[in-house]
């Protein structure tokens, strides 16, 4: 397969709210996730888990023009793979009403995070002291933001490496350089090592922010939007 640049798409999963349209992809998804999504409570909760298989189905077709039913099985740490297509790469993320994929040939990861939903209690306790360092010098303003794009950074990282939270939040380092938030330059440090890792952010919807990981630096410039 030839070298391809790493693509995002996205889909609001609020349509899936109505139980008729969430019923429809049921049948189109994979037994596991018809079972996981059946343990969920929320509706919120279902149409997520059922909305980022269906994301996934979605985006292998536009992407790579495979219209079967992926088989899907556990890779090495937790990240999921192709078991028919073991050349494509994927990494889904969702939070509020709104499901991700990234799509590439090489390992990825991508994580999307709502604002309000990121807590500076929380970033204290398990960040990185250089991390939260930099988040305390950024304008009172600002800091919000900058957590919310830090967060977004490590969990996107953190699934780039296939460990996801395997790996201790603290365990690396976030350099960011420039003026933020827009002309940013991101590093990744482990034991004071730099990574040789990519990160590139994308707008997304309104009071969202979202990362993306890879080892190339081969990105899209753009997202694709989905309809469920």
């Amino acid at each position: 397969m030839e070298e391809i640049k790493t693509r995002i798409y996205i889909a609001d999963v609020s349509p899936l709210y109505q139980l008729d349209q969430l019923e429809k992809y049921l049948t189109s998804i994979s037994s596991e996730r018809q079972e996981k999504a059946a343990r969920l409570k929320s509706i919120n909760s279902k149409a997520l888990s059922v909305g980022a298989e269906v994301i996934l189905q979605k985006a292998v077709s536009k992407f790579f023009g495979i219209k079967e039913q992926l088989k899907l099985i556990k890779g090495e740490g937790v990240k999921p793979r192709c078991s028919d297509h073991p050349n494509i790469h994927f990494n889904l993320s969702h939070s509020g009403n709104f499901v991700v994929c990234a799509i590439s040939n090489e390992p990825v990861g991508v994580d999307i995070e709502q604002r309000e939903r990121v807590n500076f209690q929380l970033a204290k306790r398990f960040f990185h002291a250089v991390e939260v360092a930099w988040i305390l010098s950024l304008p009172v303003e600002d800091q919000q933001q900058g957590l919310c794009d830090l967060w977004s950074i490590k969990e996107s990282y953190m699934k780039y490496t296939g460990k996801g939270f395997g790996l201790p939040m603290n365990a690396f380092a976030v350099n960011i350089k420039g003026q933020f938030p827009e002309k940013i330059e991101v590093s990744i440090f482990e034991e004071e090592q730099k990574k040789n890792v990519y990160l590139k952010k994308y707008r997304g919807p309104e009071n969202y922010v979202m990362w993306c990981a890879n080892g190339s630096n081969r990105f899209d410039n753009e997202i694709e939007w989905v309809k469920l």
